[in-house]
């Protein structure tokens, strides 16, 4: 065990304490995020209000007694899947965008990013678009503002298109109508379809740009005109970790 003397310096004790607790901190560790990966499916499967908390912890092969130790509630699960998620969506959106100034190359990252990572994470994306109306109180209020924070990177590249002249001004409908054509892709896409992530950001961007009439020197713009994010790079960073990949273990 590690003690603490008075002037605050932590001390080795003999017997190896301290690599047991990593190793215990490392198996909670595991275990929140076997709770959060399976909170993920039930919530996309059954929805939340279909999902009790016993429900969670039995497809986990959790005691429900040991949950709590993790989560008071379904809802800090919910709230928990609902952060993560915009948090990589959001940053992962900024940190392609870095760099690019060109607002056509812009927006074509924009859709990448947004269509690779829900092609990546379809259980986590459906939670977090359809299931925000299960939050309440400040949490609901908070991850408005994470939602929020979100659309306004879109809004931004947008207008940025509109005052250089690349895009047509379509007004606000258009950033709905894009994320609404976009955020689809969670619904339907098949790894082993006749698609693969890169020919589907290829074809969502060649569409984006047409819906918003981008255009250079008259001519309108497609996808091949325009540089979209490498595919080794943007996969692993949309890649969010609560995404489960197989079924829970208890179902």
């Amino acid at each position: 065990m590690a003690t603490t003397n008075q002037t605050g310096a932590t001390r080795r004790a003999k017997g190896g304490r301290i690599k047991a607790g990593t190793a215990r901190r490392a198996q909670s560790e595991q275990t929140e995020m076997l709770l959060l990966r399976t909170a993920t499916w039930l919530f996309s499967e059954r929805g939340f209000h279909g999902t009790g908390i016993r429900d969670i912890a039995e497809a986990a092969g959790v005691a429900v007694s040991a949950m709590y130790y993790y989560a008071s509630s379904k809802d800090e699960l919910l709230e928990a899947v609902m952060r993560r998620t915009l948090d990589v969506l959001t940053t992962s959106s900024r940190d392609t965008l870095d760099g690019l100034d060109d607002p056509a190359d812009r927006l074509a990252a924009l859709i990448a990013v947004h269509v690779a990572f829900h092609a990546r994470n379809p259980r986590a994306a459906r939670v977090a678009d359809h299931e925000f109306r299960a939050l309440t109180g400040e949490t609901r209020k908070d991850v408005l503002g994470l939602r929020d924070a979100y659309e306004a990177v879109w809004e931004s590249v947008l207008s940025e298109g509109v005052r250089a002249g690349v895009f047509e001004d379509r007004g606000k409908v258009a950033r709905l109508a894009l994320l609404q054509m976009v955020t689809g892709v969670a619904h339907w896409y098949r790894p082993r379809g006749e698609l693969g992530v890169l020919e589907l950001c290829e074809r969502f961007a060649d569409m984006g740009l047409a819906l918003m009439g981008a255009a250079r020197e008259g001519r309108p713009l497609r996808a091949g005109d325009v540089n979209l994010p490498e595919i080794e790079l943007l996969l692993p960073r949309v890649e969010l970790t609560i995404e489960p990949r197989r079924k829970p273990p208890g179902l």
